[in-house]
């Protein structure tokens, strides 16, 4: 422990030697578990920093990050040494003290949900903690001194004796300095069950932390991860840096299937159901792997409110490349890739935001379910579009690579802080297109994108699909809630196929939600007899999108001809 004596001794010693003063500072930050009768309650964060040169120091407090809101409701308790804190606002604070002195800086984090996370949410950027551990990003429970992004730091975990193991890709910080922009850009997760494991990735070291029960064993997951990460890492020729994946499970209504993620840097944080598929993890974790460059190496995104503009490349640009590197690699065959693009296809074409202008988007993405996908589908479909017009210049491959090359060691404000401001200007310096125009009508005015037969190339086509609607004729959330049928339409599919208002909800069978050609059944108990009512849920409007078609029966060798023609 450093006493008050020797932070005195150190701060007079500043101050009488010029030589140290130009010494650089290294600010340090510990995490460490509350515990309170045996349950996890809080977060201790224990940060020590000199101050500004000008005595003032301010303070970054966590606000809004992936989609949490004014997290700074989850920080509590601060307190000071070295100099009198200031709090003007919920959002901000201001140290004042001498100039250069040691400070440190003591908060709680509490979590942001009364138990577990809903899995219907479109993001879990918000703290989790407790009873038996937690998992939060550090962009979520990090102060930093503002404008210091840059200044050297050290992380260290103290489990204050709960027994919790740990996991984040802070720990290198340990052992080595990084910055302050590594610990807000990080994850970190501890539990008594937690489980940990190590891969090989084309030479680098990849670690899994592991919580829960699935339908697959953590060394099949693991196994699964290092594959496609090495897939990616060929494509790029570089990032041999060691990486983490923590995956924990949640809880979820029967039927309901849910995983999410998010990309921070040189890990990415996985949170899903425990009945999640082992392969339906792989173009997701393609996905979030890409985001290692995608956007930060290849031109980063804008701070704030306007971070989702720049979402249909940093999203929709790694959609593409998911699918893509993970059909050329052999990670998924070709059926995967079709269906992959089709279920997108399908839901670009029948969103109701589909024309949406790209600022609409950036304002509702976190807020609306019906456009937080829609920057994934239009940047994959602009990116398709690109390939192909580049095609006789080596197609995007090489424009991607051109972005990484341009973007290291220079400042984005050149290109006004965004990979979407940064594409247009390599492809017309790598090929002389302009994409103006396209970037205008598709992006800016959200103009629907429609794509030509020979989109994909090889054996694939692309033709269009006309179906009704999906309607089941009554209100089924309610009727799902309550055990009774109610709200049913006399002009709906459900009315027509025997359903009526009153019979009790027994249960669910079959159907896609979304999906009109696929029959649904419900089974009720009518008059004190059980029925079995199947339909399609086809309502009266006509809903207009495009699909991949693959030949059947390919052969070997003309599956692989495909293969190579789609994907390089």
């Amino acid at each position: 422990m450093i006493t008050r004596a020797l932070l005195c001794a150190a701060a007079a010693a500043f101050v009488a030697t010029p030589a140290l003063a130009a010494t650089p500072s290294i600010d340090t930050y510990r995490l460490a578990p509350v515990i309170e009768n045996g349950k996890v309650t809080a977060l201790s964060v224990t940060i020590t920093l000199p101050a500004d040169a000008d005595g003032e120091t301010r303070l970054r407090v966590p606000q809004d990050w992936g989609g949490g809101e004014k997290l700074w409701r989850f920080i509590k308790d601060p307190v000071v040494t070295g100099g009198t804190l200031s709090r003007p606002d919920e959002k901000t604070w201001t140290i004042k003290s001498k100039p250069r002195a040691p400070l440190t800086v003591r908060y709680r984090v509490v979590s942001a949900y009364d138990g577990e996370p809903p899995v219907d949410s479109p993001n879990y950027g918000q703290p989790i903690v407790g009873p038996d551990g937690f998992y939060v990003i550090g962009h979520t429970v990090f102060v930093t001194p503002e404008g210091r992004d840059d200044d050297k730091a050290r992380f260290s975990w103290d489990p204050a004796g709960s027994g919790l193991v740990f996991a984040s890709d802070l720990e290198s910080l340990g052992r080595e300095t990084g910055t302050v922009n590594a610990i807000s850009e990080s994850v970190a997760v501890a539990y008594k069950d937690l489980t940990l494991l190590q891969r090989d990735a084309a030479g680098a070291p990849l670690r899994l932390a592991v919580r829960g029960k699935f339908g697959f064993t953590d060394a099949a997951f693991a196994d699964m991860a290092a594959q496609t990460i090495t897939a990616s890492r060929a494509f790029w020729g570089d990032g041999k840096e060691p990486f983490l994946i923590t995956l924990v499970d949640q809880d979820g209504p029967t039927g309901w299937t849910s995983y999410r993620g998010t990309g921070v840097g040189d890990a990415f944080a996985v949170i899903s159901t425990r009945n999640v598929a082992l392969n339906d993890y792989k173009l997701f974790l393609a996905h979030e792997y890409f985001h290692t460059w995608n956007s930060n190496r290849i031109g980063g995104l804008k701070d704030g409110p306007e971070e989702p503009l720049g979402y249909w490349v940093s999203e929709g640009f790694t959609d593409y490349y998911a699918r893509k590197l993970s059909l050329r690699s052999g990670f998924v065959d070709l059926e995967t890739f079709v269906a992959a693009w089709n279920a997108a296809l399908e839901a670009y074409g029948t969103s109701p935001g589909r024309a949406l202008p790209n600022a609409a988007i950036a304002e509702r993405f976190w807020n609306d379910k019906a456009v937080h996908k829609l920057p994934y589908q239009r940047g994959a479909l602009i990116a398709l579009l690109l390939e192909t017009r580049l095609k006789t210049q080596g197609g995007l491959d090489p424009v991607m690579l051109a972005m990484r090359d341009y973007a290291k060691g220079r400042d984005p404000a050149e290109w006004d802080h965004a990979a979407a401001n940064l594409l247009p200007r390599i492809v017309k310096a790598r090929t002389g297109v302009d994409l103006t125009p396209e970037i205008e009508r598709w992006v800016i005015k959200g103009e629907p994108i429609v794509l030509p037969p020979d989109a994909f190339g090889g054996c694939l086509t692309v033709e269009g699909v006309s179906r009704p609607e999906f309607d089941v004729g009554f209100d089924a959330d309610a009727s799902a809630k309550t055990g009774v049928i109610t709200g049913v339409k006399p002009d709906g599919p459900a009315y027509a196929a025997g359903l009526r208002d009153g019979m009790k909800r027994l249960g669910r069978q079959g159907g896609k939600p979304g999906d009109s050609s696929v029959e649904i059944a419900y089974v009720v108990e009518d008059a004190g007899a059980q029925r079995t009512i199947r339909f399609k849920p086809e309502g009266k409007a006509m809903l207009d999108f495009q699909r991949v078609v693959m030949p059947k029966d390919l052969t070997l060798e003309a599956r692989a001809a495909c293969v190579k023609a789609v994907a390089g």
